[in-house]
């Protein structure tokens, strides 16, 4: 019988959090070179404001953003 190998993964990736970042969300999907975000959470979430407020955000810098 084999095993599996261990493995690592390593993906490297800012993590922003705090009051008021989501404001930065287009400049940082600009500078990824991202102009059709898809921003992917649950039905929970996905009814909360700040997701709303996220696809504002986006759509208001010019991007097109779905919501999964």
């Amino acid at each position: 019988m084999s095993s599996l190998p261990s493995v690592n993964w390593s993906y490297p990736t800012a993590v922003r959090f705090g009051a008021g970042r989501i404001k930065e969300l287009p400049d940082a999907v600009k500078a990824a070179g991202m102009s059709n975000p898809l921003l992917v959470t649950d039905p929970g979430l996905a009814s909360l404001p700040m997701v709303a407020d996220a696809i504002a955000s986006l759509e208001a810098a010019g991007l097109k953003a779905a919501v999964f």
